[in-house]
């Protein structure tokens, strides 16, 4: 049997962040699905990015989404960055 390959915690954040960039605004669901995160840990490291600052909610005809920050999208160019130098390297993110 195949061993499962993991994530790490910043390829998780990264994958949250890219979804949130590529959409504009998601709502936590979108977000889930897009990192592929069962919804009680999505929400967990979508809380964390809010108090960190990276995420921001915004709320659209009753409607909470979720948009990418500066300081959000700053981190998600240094993730890629890593990301690429790790994969180049042959490290998984």
């Amino acid at each position: 049997m195949p061993r499962k390959k993991y994530r790490s915690q910043a390829g998780i954040i990264y994958d949250i962040l890219r979804t949130v960039h590529e959409l504009g605004e998601a709502a936590p669901t979108r977000i889930m699905y897009g990192a592929n995160l069962p919804f009680d840990r999505a929400k967990l490291l979508i809380e964390t990015l809010v108090k960190k600052g990276l995420l921001e909610r915004v709320t659209v005809k009753d409607r909470t989404y979720l948009r990418l920050t500066e300081k959000g999208y700053e981190a998600l160019k240094e993730l890629e960055k890593s990301k690429r130098i790790l994969e180049e390297l042959g490290f998984k993110f």
